[in-house]
């Protein structure tokens, strides 16, 4: 039995082909004709109602006395390879290794062109040392083991988002060579399974040490949370872009270029941005596209539009826009500035809801715009809904968190009402947030899929490790069902918050025993970790000091013996300074657990649509009085790492 492929089939089809055939023990073109084969080839005319990543796949099941082949068909190689990829997912969803034991009938095209996951590898309270727990510190394996997930699921793209820089003329940014050269490789491993390697990064940041060694030149970005990199474009525009060449020289082969205009240090207070900021972000749109092309880079351009209109009339301080009103009006200034060749990039208006609800409110609950229909009533050109809501940049968010309600509101919501061209999720430490992962991407192919479904592929993965390990035994049907009722638990635990539900989900995640697969041994230890979050967080609410001590260090002991924590408890190996910082971290997480923002009406499982039932570029003001969801707190009660923890209400 073998696997045929057209002759001319690219790397990306070959490279599918051959985890096929490591996969399933077949062997790649030599096959005696008499035996069953998977033929993989192009359609000798196209077939429009699969376009162009779409594909084909029938046959199977084996009838006596004759082979049985299975064809996967596609108009493009893009498609062949996805065709290749979902054969190789269904088996291992079904703990086949003998794709001629199914009956194949599977006509699919990806609804979304461009699927995304923008990964943010740095720390936010999760990885120092060897640990895991965050992208901060993967080698070129564990980024293999994410790409190879993102392409089983046929994602499309890869953005890589550094909040640090290398520059050989600076010899304080040595340290983070490491890093480039890993990303590299990543990327050029995405281009060998056939995705594409996006750099995201923001207009004026520079290398730590050009920040310390030009005072006068310093971006005002503390108000939006920012600090240690950023200098003033008009100010240090040709700094600025001397520092980014060499990355973009560096990452020549990269595919897009994505520029977030009002986060990670890009916006700032001073009077030279707040003369005319639209000015700004256009001029450095130019620019960068510019410094492209002269790197010999024709790289697309994702333009970060986030949230200008919810920054203008939400989140940027009052006083900031009195003192300079250009910030209140740069929503509508940029759209006539920017080049209509970029992509526009945005959340939307259900997930401004979903996070930032009671800034809305105390701030007069402006009328608002739905971001990705205004770019597209603009003229943009694709435009790309960011499912931010996926994992908010909070240490709890270390833990899984599914959002697998939430997650089919957005994908129907993007397909149904935007019209998006693509979609992109996010991460800060995929370790233990398999599920999480899984469920967004597929859901990004097909956003028609259910939560059963849903869940049931994820559980299945978890206990196979997704086809990585084949000395690992096919589970049992009870350890699958044991770990989906796991995650529907997990699930709920995030709208209820009884300990009941996140025990029985950790004591879930446990039953394949003490062998579990790598990635069901994560989820199952941030489960745990997640159920004593949860009961310190009532023990500092009722007062009970001794008690909440006693279980953190019970905490401490068990995160020894959890390889995904040992960033929180080995890479200080001084017990006496490893303690404290452990129990710094742990507090921080249970601090953002108990606080309304993470525990209450920001954060829902659906957005409730009466708020905002019809998405518009027209601004509208949202309607939370016909909704039963408490969006009443008060920002001031909001921990300070919140965007705009010092917003006052009027």
């Amino acid at each position: 039995m073998s696997i045929h492929l057209h002759a001319n089939a690219p790397g990306p089809v070959r490279h599918g082909a051959h985890r096929l055939a490591d996969y399933t023990g077949l062997t790649i073109g030599d096959g005696d004709t008499r035996d069953s084969r998977i033929i993989a080839e192009l359609n000798s005319s196209m077939d429009p109602e699969i376009g162009h990543q779409g594909y084909m796949i029938t046959g199977g099941v084996s009838e006596p006395g004759r082979a049985a082949d299975i064809a996967i068909k596609a108009n493009h190689d893009e498609g062949l390879a996805n065709g290749i990829y979902t054969l190789l997912r269904i088996l291992i969803i079904n703990q086949s290794r003998d794709p001629f034991s199914l009956k194949w009938d599977i006509c699919e095209r990806p609804h979304f062109p461009i699927r995304a996951m923008l990964i943010a590898p740095y720390r936010f309270g999760g990885s120092f040392g060897l640990a895991a727990m965050s992208p901060d510190r993967w080698s070129i394996e564990e980024w293999r083991e994410y790409v190879d997930l993102m392409r089983l699921c046929n994602m499309t793209t890869l953005t890589m988002g550094s909040a640090r820089m290398y520059h050989p003329q600076y010899p304080h940014s040595e340290r983070e060579k490491w890093r480039y050269e890993t990303w590299k490789e990543v990327m050029d491993y995405c281009h060998q399974v056939g995705m594409r390697f996006n750099w995201f990064t923001a207009p004026n940041i520079v290398c730590e040490q050009a920040f310390w060694d030009n005072p006068d030149l310093r971006a005002d970005s503390a108000k939006a949370n920012w600090y240690g990199n950023s200098l003033v474009w008009s100010k240090a525009k040709e700094l600025i872009l001397e520092n980014q060449r060499f990355g973009l020289e560096f990452f020549a082969g990269l595919d897009g270029l994505e520029l977030i205009f009002t986060d990670g240090g890009s916006i700032s207070f001073d009077p030279e941005t707040g003369a005319d900021p639209a000015a700004y972000f256009a001029d450095a749109t130019r620019s960068y596209i510019d410094l492209m092309r002269e790197a010999g880079n024709d790289a697309d351009f994702v333009f970060w539009n986030w949230g200008l209109d919810v920054w203008a009339k939400v989140l940027i301080p009052p006083d900031e826009t009195e003192r300079y009103p250009k910030y209140a009006t740069m929503q509508d200034d940029i759209v006539g500035l920017l080049p209509k060749n970029v992509a526009w990039l945005d959340a939307s208006m259900l997930t401004w809801i979903q996070c930032y609800a009671p800034f809305i409110k105390a701030r007069g609950n402006p009328a608002l715009r739905e971001h990705i229909l205004f770019g597209r009533e603009h003229g943009f050109e694709p435009v790309i809904d960011f499912f931010w809501c996926m994992n908010p940049e909070f240490s709890i968010n270390m833990l899984p968190h599914p959002s697998v309600g939430r997650g089919i509101q957005e994908a129907h919501y993007a397909r149904d009402e935007l019209r998006s061209d693509g979609v992109m999720g996010y991460r800060l430490a995929p370790a233990c947030r398999f599920a999480d992962d899984y469920i967004f991407f597929r859901l990004a192919s097909d956003p028609g899929m259910g939560e059963n479904q849903l869940i049931n592929e994820a559980a299945t993965l978890l206990c196979s490790d997704f086809g990585k390990a084949r000395q690992i035994k096919a589970s049992t049907a009870e350890t699958v069902k044991s770990v989906e009722d796991a995650i529907h638990r997990l699930e709920r635990f995030w709208t209820t918050h009884e300990l009941d539900d996140i025990d029985a989900s950790a004591a879930g995640f446990a039953a394949s025993g003490a062998d579990a697969p790598t990635h069901l041994e994560f989820t199952r230890d941030a489960a745990v970790v997640l159920s004593y979050v949860a009961r310190l967080a009532a023990l500092r609410r009722d007062g009970d000091e001794l008690e909440y001590e006693r279980i953190s260090y019970e905490l401490y002991e068990k995160a020894k013996d959890m390889y995904v924590f040992q960033g929180l408890v080995a890479d200080i190996v001084c017990v006496a300074d490893a303690i404290p910082n452990f129990m710094f971290r742990l507090g921080r997480m249970v601090e953002e657990y108990a606080t309304p923002l993470m525990r209450d009406a920001p954060f829902p499982e659906y957005v409730d649509r009466r708020i905002y039932p019809e998405a518009s570029f027209e601004p509208r003001i949202l309607d939370f009085a016909a909704s039963d969801q408490n969006y009443n707190l008060n920002p001031a009660e909001v921990i300070k790492m919140a965007r705009i923890a010092s917003m006052k209400r009027d």
